[in-house]
């Protein structure tokens, strides 16, 4: 009869009697998973003979895992704490170090790097980005629709945008759009739908051409790339409806790298749009002052352009730094400090260093997120800022709307968002670039910046003594150098400049009245400013209205004002009598 075979002993009766345990938990929890699980890792603790020094080496047995190997550690650590003994260690603790430098180098060679999607040689998505460039940059065409796109990229393809490709059904080359849709080159919006390079497209479309030019292709016949790209006009997208009684003068600034709209000057025949401030005739006093003004002169090569960014000015209140990080991180000198005005303005800076002597340049920008853009309509502050945007002196005022929220937005409107938008541009003045995220805005200052670097930094700058300038007479000054120097923009000191744009300082009595007026519904700013050059005070409107003894000509003696202009400053029967009613009535309506 053969020897019985003997059961060697468990090697580790600690780890058999706590999975034993747990084991006995599970089934009296009724967790059949979890008991199966410790009856598998209990089983082949107990058959397996050799004693292991730490948990990790119980790995090599069948039913054993990471997490039970945790779970036994930390009941051995616990184990030798209760007992004095010290805690073994890990078998594989001299490799730790090691280990973990080849698992980091291995997800080192994981990460790739997106490259930047350049479209492949006339190819359609190639043809689509030429034929928007030629419209949109050299025949100044803002879009186009699908119709002539196709016309005009067919001349730079390959394949056919009508007849599906050899072995494709249904695929033609305008498939590519989709691409050049989702890589954010192309915009597409209205009905019938018509297509514009965005500003990330026409940089890569810039670069395809520069890569063809210098393989010594010719792709625009008749047209010199360089020239053009020196001479055209910045804008390029925005192009607003005007009356007769507007003249429209765009900025043209020399470009070498990248195009970029910086703003479009609005102004009526014979004054700004609104100068609420400006009166109608100019004392001979005032006259003979401002003959005798002696502008200083800053020569070219001893000034750099500084962008000057607003300290409130922020991405989020958790992220405060991210716009100004962004900027420095592109290459740009900047300055953070409190703006009486606007989000973002350029001083030229003397570069003597002895001195800190700063003037402020012609464009201010309103950075305004969207759904801000909501509240500050909501409660007054958009007009009021463009109140005092419009009698800063500024020559270019540019609001910078960012796509934000447009859950909120849509909630409040979007008929009332575009009619803001639209306000702010042909009433006001003012010229309005939109971007999709932050980054965009933040390349739009960084384009900006170097456009202005290049318009200013080789010219001569002239600026207004600080002696010289006055809140009331400021505006008035500013009208008459243009006039008799036209070729000249004549600037302030960054002192002047805030000194000018305060809240608290800056409001002159016709300010204040103005202001006053546009409180009554259905006075605008032009309005009001049409009123003030009548009226300057609240006592000279007292006084004419005391001097009118029937009650019906006290109510119609503002509709003769602004008979001859615009109809937006034109005042009708109703406004003069509700004027009437709450500046002078005994009884408020």
């Amino acid at each position: 009869m053969p020897p019985k075979h003997t059961v060697p002993p468990c090697g580790n009766p600690l780890y058999s009697e706590w999975l034993k345990e747990w084991m006995q938990e599970a089934k009296a929890a009724k967790n059949n998973k979890s008991y199966y699980v410790y009856k598998k890792a209990y089983e082949s603790v107990e058959k397996y003979p050799i004693p292991f020094q730490h948990p990790a080496e119980a790995t090599i047995l069948n039913g054993i895992g990471p997490t039970l190997i945790q779970k036994l550690e930390r009941k051995l650590n616990q184990h030798c704490k209760e007992n004095s003994q010290p805690m073994p260690s890990r078998p594989d603790e001299g490799t730790k170090e090691f280990t973990s430098i080849e698992n980091e180098s291995k997800n080192q060679k994981k990460i790739t790097t997106s490259k930047t999607y350049v479209p492949q040689y006339r190819s359609g998505a190639y043809a689509i980005m030429l034929a928007l460039y030629k419209y949109c940059e050299l025949e100044s065409t803002p879009s186009v629709t699908k119709s002539e796109l196709i016309k005009e990229a067919q001349n730079y393809c390959d394949a056919s945008f009508d007849m599906p490709i050899a072995n494709q059904k249904y695929y033609t080359a305008w498939n590519c759009m989709k691409t050049l849709l989702d890589k954010d080159y192309v915009y597409k919006n209205g009905y019938p739908v018509r297509f514009s390079l965005t500003e990330s497209g026409l940089k890569i479309a810039k670069q395809m051409i520069q890569t063809v030019k210098s393989q010594g292709k010719l792709i625009f016949p008749g047209f010199d790339f360089d020239q053009l790209e020196a001479k055209k006009c910045i804008d390029r997208e925005l192009s607003l409806s005007t009356n007769e009684n507007f003249s429209n003068s765009k900025t043209i600034i020399n470009l070498v790298d990248d195009p970029v709209q910086i703003g479009i000057s609005y102004q009526y025949k014979n004054q700004s749009i609104i100068e609420p401030s400006t009166s109608t005739s100019l004392s001979n006093n005032e006259l003979n002052a401002f003959s005798n003004l002696k502008p200083i002169e800053w020569a070219p090569g001893t000034f750099e352009v500084i962008l000057v960014l607003d300290n409130r000015e922020v991405k989020l209140k958790k992220d405060r730094d991210y716009i100004q990080d962004s900027l420095q991180q592109k290459g740009l000198e900047i300055s953070v400090r409190n703006l009486e005005l606007g989000d973002v303005i350029w001083v030229a800076r003397k570069c003597n260093g002895l001195s800190q002597q700063e003037l402020v340049l012609d464009y201010v920008i309103e950075r305004k997120r969207m759904d801000d853009l909501v509240g500050s309509i909501k409660d007054g502050r958009f007009r009021e800022q463009k109140f005092r945007l419009s009698r800063s002196g500024m020559g270019q005022i540019i609001y910078l709307i960012e796509d934000y929220n447009m859950k909120e937005v849509a909630e409040f409107g979007m008929d009332a968002i575009k009619s803001a938008m639209s306000s702010t541009q042909v009433l006001n003045g003012f010229f309005l670039k939109r971007t999709s995220t932050i980054d965009q805005s933040i390349d739009y200052l960084v384009r900006m910046t170097n456009m202005l670097k290049k318009l200013y930094e080789n010219t001569t700058l002239y600026s207004i003594p600080d002696g010289a300038i006055y809140r009331k007479n400021f505006l008035d000054l500013k009208q008459h150098l243009a006039t008799i120097y036209a070729n000249r923009t004549f600037h302030v000191s960054y002192a002047s400049y805030s000194e000018l744009n305060s809240k608290s300082r800056s409001l002159t009595l016709k300010d204040t009245f103005v202001k006053l007026l546009m409180t009554v519904r259905g006075i605008s700013v032009e309005k009001a400013a049409e009123i003030a050059k009548v009226y300057s005070t609240p006592h000279h409107l007292f006084e004419a209205y005391n001097s009118l003894n029937n009650e019906e000509a006290k109510k119609k003696m503002l509709m003769e004002i602004g008979g001859n202009m615009v109809r937006r400053r034109k005042i009708g029967t109703s406004l003069s009598e509700k004027v009437y009613q709450i500046w002078n009535s005994d009884i408020y309506p």
